[in-house]
Order: structure tokens, then C-alpha cells, then sequence
């Protein structure tokens, strides 16, 4: 149970950042998505919090253009096997097979998802950070992970 939580919750966290990345990008910013802006949305949650400067900013951007092609056919790969598992399972029919099937296609999407959320990561981390912002991404992160932990507990003492 608590590993199925993690794997949604992995997901929710990369479709997060890739949203969030994409706004920036798309200029989404005048709504509160980008890096600047009242809503916070992951990009710039983290871009306030590791003090990012503007040049900061434009060389991530340019990471996030190069990496994009990448991504966005994983995220559209995403998106379209939740429509097919919409489908198989439609009025409350619930083909096991076609689900199963449709499963573990999503479950290699995912992992390759991962694999360019870690590298785009790794890369914005080597490239792009001083010291300082690296040790402040680190705490963030464990910050993070450590509120992801507090949630998963709090489920698991629901169902209880």
C-alpha cells in the first residue's frame, strides 16, 4: 500500500515540476505559475527559496528547452494511457487484462519520466548552483521528502 502511495505520489511530484517548468516557459508567470508571481508553483517556490539569480533563471530555462523534447512526448505518453485506462474501465466494465496491460506500459513511462527528471535535476544542480544553493537544494529536498513521509503516515493511520 505505502509503496503504490509513494509511486503516486513520485508521479504527482514529477507531472508537478514538469507543469511547473512548462509554465515558466510558456510565459505562465502573470498567473502565478512561473518563476515569479503570488502562486508559487514548484519553479518558483524554488527559485525563491534558492535565491536564484536572473542569469540563474535564463541558463535553466535553457536547460529545460533542450531537455523538453524529451519530456513532453513522455507527459503526452502519460496522459494518454490515463484517457486508455478511462476507456477500458468505462462504465464500470473492468477489463483485467487491457488494465494490466495499459499498467505496465505506464509503468516504463514513469521510469523513463524519472530517469529525465533525475538528469535534468543532476544537470541544474552541477550547472547552474554555488555551493551554497547546492547545500540549501539538499535541505530542500529532504524537506521535501520529509513532508511526502509525514503524509504517507498520516494515511496509513487513517485506514487504520
Amino acid at each position: 500500500m505505502k509503496r503504490n502511495l509513494y509511486l503516486v505520489g513520485a508521479v504527482l511530484l514529477i507531472v508537478a515540476g514538469a507543469v511547473g517548468l512548462a509554465g515558466a516557459e510558456f510565459g505562465i508567470g502573470q498567473h502565478g505559475w512561473g518563476f515569479h508571481g503570488p502562486g508559487r508553483f514548484p519553479a518558483a517556490f524554488i527559485a525563491h527559496e534558492l535565491n536564484l539569480t536572473d542569469a540563474q533563471k535564463t541558463q535553466i530555462k535553457g536547460i529545460w528547452n533542450a531537455e523538453r523534447p524529451r519530456i513532453t512526448p513522455l507527459l503526452h505518453e502519460l496522459v494518454n494511457g490515463c484517457d486508455q485506462m478511462s476507456s477500458a474501465n468505462a462504465n464500470g466494465d473492468f477489463d483485467e487484462a487491457r488494465t494490466r496491460a495499459i499498467a505496465d506500459k505506464q509503468s516504463t513511462t514513469v521510469s523513463q519520466l524519472f530517469v529525465e527528471r533525475e538528469r535534468l535535476i543532476s544537470t541544474i544542480y552541477n550547472d547552474v548552483l554555488t555551493p551554497d544553493q547546492r547545500v540549501k537544494a539538499d535541505q530542500l529536498r529532504a524537506r521535501m521528502h520529509g513532508h511526502i513521509e509525514q503524509f504517507l503516515d498520516h494515511l496509513d493511520q487513517s485506514n487504520d
